[in-house]
């Protein structure tokens, strides 16, 4: 039976996978990762979104913040006491005092149509205290103008943690307004002397950090939880997503597609012209005290949702690996074809927060069908390699060249990214070599054939049928 190499072999997969997925592929924001722009100066206790610049002078000192939405559709934004805000394991600031309002100073342009916002939370160990939700319109870009915002408590309990967050336009989907801007600055509290660290954004950090285009990233004075990473799995860089913690302060291990930033935190953040029934790409999982790997993906239908996926996994996986994520359809739903979708990664359990600096790397994303990444043989330690017959009922028989004495592993995997056989481990000589394998065992499907020969890896596509 004639055999390909594996160059020509996985040629030919790229080549039907983004004929038949190109739709898909576009779909998804940054599918495989190449795509970062750049930020440095951030302010000091506060998460960023979109363009925020520092502006001078300030109200009351040399500085203020300027939020707009950026050319990416984030929209400008700033929180305090936030993480991570697609889940309830944020940390918030400690505050223990019960404020009437909360007070700052503004310069503003909100396009007509549009809000911008201001939110103020408190809360304790059992219950919630104060939640409190402003917008505003208009102009007001000579001098800044000086707000209050009421805060409304639902019973008589002290809270000990509050959360704090500024927009410059409506941060749903389809409604954030490039055109809008605020300037903010000197955030104090009536009622308390209690305050925030770093109120009038007068501290700030130089740090360059790196942001994936497409994707919502949380950053404070420790960094990014998503960093550029040349450890990618195809093309030049991957997405390397990490929760980073120390006694004061955690950056939670998630992100999630832009525009999910809605009033109640989830909901559509991309638009879909198919009807996806999988959701595939490639990671790497190092995880720590029990932290898992985690994906879900949601479809909608005009803002509702009618089908979605999760696929974790506690594993260990050192070299780069599928996952692959059926998306259930709603019985009410079958056959109605969706119009956006969102994707969430994390590194740790969602109900719990994270237990280590746990690390992942992502890449190659799509629907329905993997986009392979080209090898290329010069580079790789493991030369003409062959399996074959593939497709096969039963025996399989790999092939390969070494240029000199290596540790060589093969392993296969299922559609699902979890690990059923370990075929080999050992060290073989310069040389060609053949081994045999009866694959009786496994039933009928797709598997991937993993080659690990030092730090090249390379991945075969594998059919069974009987």
């Amino acid at each position: 039976m004639k055999s390909f190499s594996l160059k020509l072999l996985q040629s030919v997969l790229v080549a039907l996978a983004i004929f038949s997925c190109n739709i898909c592929v576009a779909q998804i924001p940054n599918w495989n990762m190449e795509n970062w722009s750049s930020k440095s100066d951030l302010p000091c206790q506060w998460v960023t979104y979109g363009l925020t610049t520092k502006v001078s002078p300030g109200q009351n000192g040399l500085y203020a913040i300027k939020l707009q939405a950026d050319d990416l559709n984030y929209p400008g934004a700033v929180l305090y006491g936030f993480t991570n805000i697609k889940n309830d394991n944020n940390p918030g600031t400690p505050f223990n005092s019960r404020p009437d309002s909360m007070i700052a100073y503004f310069k503003y342009h909100i396009s007509e149509g549009d809000v911008a916002r201001v939110f103020i939370t408190t809360k304790n160990s059992r219950e919630q205290c104060s939640n409190d939700l402003y917008e505003y319109t208009g102009d007001n870009t000579v001098g800044y103008k000086r707000m209050a915002f009421k805060m409304h408590y639902t019973n008589e309990s002290n809270p000990d943690t509050m959360y704090i967050g500024f927009t410059s336009t409506r941060p749903e989907l389809n409604a954030i307004n490039k055109s809008s801007w605020v300037i903010l600055d000197n955030i104090s509290f009536s009622g308390t002397k209690q305050n925030i660290q770093n109120p009038d954004f007068e501290n700030w950090t130089s740090q360059s950090s790196y942001f994936a285009e497409g994707w919502q990233s949380f950053t404070s004075q420790l960094g990014s939880n998503i960093q550029r990473s040349s450890n990618a799995y195809a093309g030049k860089y991957a997405m390397k997503l990490q929760s980073t913690f120390n006694s004061s302060t955690i950056i939670n291990g998630t992100t999630f597609t832009t525009g999910s930033l809605n009033s109640n935190n989830s909901g559509p953040s991309f638009p879909i012209n198919s009807t996806p029934n999988s959701f595939k790409g490639f990671y790497k999982f190092i995880p720590q005290n029990g932290d898992i790997f985690y994906v879900n993906i949601v479809v909608y239908k005009n803002g509702q949702m009618i089908g979605q996926g999760n696929f974790t996994s506690p594993e260990a996986v050192n070299f780069y690996i599928p996952f692959s994520v059926p998306i259930i359809y709603e019985i009410n739903s079958v056959g109605v074809k969706p119009d956006s979708a969102s994707i969430q990664f994390a590194t740790y359990n969602l109900k719990n927060k994270p237990s280590g600096q746990s690390i992942a790397y992502i890449d190659n994303l799509s629907f329905d069908r993997f986009i392979y990444a080209g090898i290329d043989e010069s580079k790789s330690q493991v030369n003409k390699l062959n399996i074959y017959p593939n497709p096969t009922d039963s025996k399989l028989n790999v092939h390969f060249e070494l240029l000199q004495k290596e540790n060589i592993s093969i392993y296969i995997y299922d559609i699902n990214g979890s690990e059923i056989l370990k075929l080999t481990e050992q060290f073989f000589d310069a040389g060609n070599h053949e081994l045999n394998y009866n694959l009786t065992d496994l039933s009928c499907g797709i598997y991937f054939l993993v080659t690990q020969c030092g730090s090249s890896i390379t991945h075969s596509k594998l059919m069974i049928v009987k």
